[in-house]
């Protein structure tokens, strides 16, 4: 079986390319019938990004922070009241080869950090391994990258799948 689907390429990583990210996510897990987004924040701005364009809708949000004390106390309390979770990946324990990270990295920022989400995720019991999750990424502010991802543990790294590529930048640097 063939299948075409269509892969959203930006000139250059950035926040701008937020809007069209959580658009290609939001339809292609509609499409999939995946529950789950996984959102990366370091201080709350995207997460708030993610909350507004993914409100309403029956999709489950799991956000990963970098450290508490530089991610937004009101943002943190909107994410909790609005019954989601989020966890700070310096706080879980979760491992792959520094290998794997660097050749993500080829790939972009945003697809090394899509994935150690997916991996958060499923150390963290927040999705099953197995299961297919939409992951964001980005490489400093706002969202690049979405990813469809099937989940594993860090001790089950390899049997986590990079499924689809929603969008990406085309370049990995910005300013090249």
């Amino acid at each position: 079986m063939t299948l075409e689907r269509k892969i959203v390429y930006f000139d250059a990583p950035g926040e701008g390319n937020t809007p069209d990210v959580l658009a290609s996510a939001k339809a292609r897990a509609d499409e999939l019938g995946i529950k789950q987004v996984l959102i990366p924040s370091v201080r709350g701005d995207s997460a708030e990004k993610a909350l507004d364009f993914f409100a309403g809708s029956n999709t489950m949000l799991f956000f990963v922070g970098t450290d508490p004390a530089r991610f937004s106390p009101d943002t943190k309390k909107r994410i909790e009241d609005s019954g989601f979770k989020l966890v700070f990946y310096k706080q879980v324990d979760y491992s792959y080869p520094d290998e794997v990270k660097n050749a993500l990295r080829r790939f972009g920022q945003g697809t090394k950090v899509a994935v150690e989400l997916t991996l958060i995720a499923a150390q963290e019991e927040i999705v099953e391994s197995g299961n297919e999750v939409v992951s964001l990424g980005g490489s400093s502010k706002g969202f690049d990258t979405a990813l469809v991802v099937k989940a594993a543990t860090s001790d089950e790294f390899y049997d986590l799948e990079i499924r689809e590529i929603l969008c990406k930048p085309r370049k990995t640097k910005t300013g090249e």
